[in-house]
């Protein structure tokens, strides 16, 4: 009786493989959707500021573009100011302004043509008499926020934005149109309690997750959580959003001098996230995370895992982070693709959206332990994200040491 011996040319994959192969496809095309949104929004961007060039330039009858400038003449020829548009980076991403300045060097009228603001910041700002500190002012001004302009409360980052973006600006006009050289800008390190406050956070955090006995960590944990809680999201309002992942993978990177709260944040995150492979954002110091785990310990709330939902509700915050991310970068409006109440809660500002979320959240804590941070969240599956990359490269080393 003759037998046929049949050899495999390749060991059959088990369940663990299976899953990392499928894991590092998700990684390849969650990587090429991103990039092709980037792509995208990158060919989409386009404002006209010539068309804003007559609004800063009162009583110019014909605006000329003169390379990086506007010339705005009267109806003799004579020079009426010049225009110039500036850049800076607020809370939703790139802002752009333009300026007009006369031949004296006066600022005679500026006006902000593009933001991505959140609806709520961007109102406060414009409604709050801040535009109009720049009437009068001259080149020679510094144009610094707590100088001689002075910033909005609850808005500093778009205060900041728009700040920069005149000084921009303005310099654009001295040196190409009035042929002026101004001093370079000094610009001051901003480093002060709530940069304190969140070192201090990471620290503790870093301290408290290594802490072996339970009952400390406990207390340190909930120590964090609470002055998170109050320091970061009530009195600063600077919780980590969606939205400025989004900015910065936009290239929307603030002047780190006015905004090392947010390098300190992101670089944490990333650098805890790689190198111990944890994420110390959400689980010792998130002020959202905070008000949920407060509300649940009224009625002792526990964990909801359904098992016929479980893959559903895994899923479920990963396509949402997703799509405000490729929404954003498709769009160049990192603003637009927020979607968590952080400002309706810490703020009392909000869309009706917003406002609905953040009681239907209230009112879900009650019954599960963190209900937003579980099912909706964007944050930790970014930081999910960021960890599946490392685990990767992480055995590639393995292998090829």
């Amino acid at each position: 009786m003759n037998q046929t011996k049949v050899f495999s040319t390749s060991k059959e994959r088990t369940p663990r493989q299976l899953r990392t192969q499928r894991e590092r496809m998700g990684i390849l095309l969650t990587a090429l959707v991103i990039i092709t949104a980037w792509v995208v929004g990158f060919f989409s961007q386009d404002t006209n500021a010539l068309d804003y060039a007559a609004n800063v330039l009162p009583g110019a009858t014909r605006i000329e573009t003169r390379g990086s400038y506007y010339i705005g003449e009267a109806a003799d020829g004579s020079v009426i100011g010049y225009a110039a548009v500036g850049q800076g980076v607020g809370y939703g991403g790139r802002l752009q302004a333009i300026v007009g300045v006369d031949p004296a060097g006066e600022i005679i009228g500026m006006q902000v043509i593009e933001n991505h603001e959140t609806p709520g910041f961007f109102r406060l700002v414009s409604s709050s008499g801040f535009i109009d500190q720049y009437q009068d002012k001259t080149i020679r001004d510094t144009l610094q926020l707590e100088n001689d302009i002075d910033g909005i409360s609850g808005a500093t980052i778009s205060s900041e934005a728009i700040a920069a973006s005149v000084r921009e600006g303005v310099r654009t006009i001295a040196s190409d149109g009035l042929d002026i050289s101004l001093p370079p800008e000094k610009k001051k390190i901003q480093f002060g309690a709530p940069e304190i406050a969140l070192v201090g956070l990471f620290v503790t955090g870093y301290i408290g997750h290594k802490q072996r006995r339970p009952a400390i960590k406990k207390n340190l944990r909930w120590g964090t959580l609470l002055t998170g809680m109050i320091v970061l999201g009530f009195i600063y309002t600077a919780p980590l959003t969606i939205s400025q992942i989004i900015a910065l993978l936009s290239g929307y990177w603030p002047d780190w001098h006015n905004n090392l709260y947010w390098y300190i944040l992101i670089g944490g995150i990333l650098f805890v996230t790689t190198v111990d492979a944890k994420n110390p954002y959400c689980s010792w110091f998130c002020p959202f995370g905070a008000f949920q785990e407060i509300i649940s310990k009224l009625t002792d709330a526990k964990i909801y895992r359904p098992r016929g939902w479980k893959r559903f509700l895994e899923w479920l915050p990963r396509a949402l982070a997703l799509t405000a991310i490729v929404l954003g970068l498709a769009l160049r409006q990192p603003g637009i693709a927020g979607y968590e109440p952080f400002a309706t809660l810490f703020d009392i500002r909000g869309t009706f959206f917003e406002w609905a979320l953040l009681l239907l959240t209230i009112l879900a804590s009650l019954i599960f332990y963190r209900p937003f941070c579980n099912f909706i969240c964007p944050i930790d599956p970014v930081v999910g994200y960021i960890n599946a990359i490392r685990r990767w490269v992480k055995e590639v080393r393995r292998k090829d040491g």
